[in-house]
């Protein structure tokens, strides 16, 4: 049968000690007016070695309002979910990385149930925070109510991702969407590219939003005409590039760009000879042995390791001195960081074959 956990009562017990005695033995410190003999420490501190006992970092904390230098992770969606394996893994290789460094404990919130897809903090989730010093929230899916129940209680936190939120108090480490957005566009018209079409869902997530408000700014900047192609359905989105004559798309990476690429060619269309196709972000769900991508990559692991480190920061400035008006610290921490999303090369680019001026002046209406 399983042993019971030791507690501290059995270590007194063994000692010949009270409980407080064994507490400020582990503290290393008494209170005024106490005073603990060098033998009874050593008798604390052999029945400790011989029960084996281990402190549980979460009651000393409570106990004795200290750290418990455990980390927090929580993630809206499913951590490891099958449909987008790859999707998480890197934040969470950079936040290990970062918490061997820092010589700090992780712990994965993972008791509340995913429910349509999406977690909640909500009831149990506030205490089983409490655990941690601070947490990181990543996910597509975030409880925005739930969010700022974390700035107004002034918990320590860091959500992967840009974020907004009232008076900007939210910390967040992002990836430069608008900017890789840009370069891409600006990459396709130096390679000749006039009809160049936006393909992706247009939901209100934010990474979705900075990639149209980029496609957006550098085809005026161009001169160009946006051109959004909706994809429900690979096929016809397929034949509406067809039949819109693109020579070039960018498509967010979560639309299934190998069936996409498959499909074009079925028609005709070959990839990069006739279409270039430039992903913007890594492919949510890569084929092994499939076509390497043109476009630009989010730096996944570095926005988890950045974020541990931001979120370690806030944590060890969390004082009577932090302005819970504005949520800032003394340090001037900075608070909202992006990262730049390098360019990737791949072989899905290629000079336009026909390149001719734009005459089609209509723009979409949305």
């Amino acid at each position: 049968m399983p042993r019971r956990r030791i507690t501290q009562t059995d270590v007194a017990a063994m000692a010949g000690v009270s409980q407080a005695t064994v507490s400020f033995v582990l503290n290393g410190s008494t209170p005024a007016g106490v005073r603990i003999s060098e033998e009874t420490r050593q008798r604390v501190l052999d029945a400790i070695r011989i029960t084996g006992y281990t402190a549980n970092p979460a009651a000393q904390r409570l106990a004795g309002g200290g750290l418990a230098q455990i980390l927090g992770v929580f993630t809206y969606e499913a951590t490891f979910p099958r449909a987008s394996r790859d999707f998480y893994g890197p934040f969470l290789t950079g936040i290990e990385h970062a918490a061997e460094r820092l010589g700090v404990d992780l712990l994965l919130f993972t008791s509340a149930p995913v429910q349509d897809g999406r977690r909640r903090l909500t009831r149990e989730g506030w205490q089983r925070l409490g655990v941690a010093d601070g947490c990181l929230l990543l996910g597509q899916h975030e409880h925005r109510g739930e969010l700022q129940h974390l700035l107004d209680t002034n918990y320590p936190f860091v959500f992967i991702g840009k974020r907004g939120s009232d008076g900007g108090r939210l910390p967040y480490v992002g990836a430069d969407y608008v900017g890789g957005t840009v370069r891409q566009i600006d990459r396709l018209v130096a390679l000749g590219h006039r009809r160049i079409g936006y393909v992706g869902m247009r939901g209100t997530d934010q990474p979705t939003l900075d990639r149209v408000d980029g496609y957006r700014s550098a085809m005026k900047a161009q001169g160009l005409t946006t051109r959004f192609v909706e994809l429900d359905d690979v096929a016809a989105t397929a034949a509406e590039i067809v039949d819109q004559r693109f020579t070039a798309v960018v498509v967010a990476p979560e639309n299934h760009p190998e069936e996409l690429a498959d499909e074009l060619e079925r028609r005709g269309r070959r990839v990069p000879d006739d279409v270039s196709v430039l992903l913007l972000g890594q492919p949510h769900h890569p084929r092994r042995g499939g076509r390497p991508w043109s476009g630009f990559s989010v730096p996944r692991e570095e926005m988890g390791a950045r974020a541990l480190y931001l979120l370690s920061r806030l944590v060890a400035d969390d004082s009577p001195k932090r302005d819970r008006g504005t949520g800032r610290t003394p340090t001037d921490l900075e608070l909202h960081q992006i990262l730049v999303c390098p360019d990737v090369e791949g072989g899905t680019a290629a000079p336009a074959r026909d390149p001719r001026p734009e005459t089609d002046n209509r723009t979409d209406p949305a």
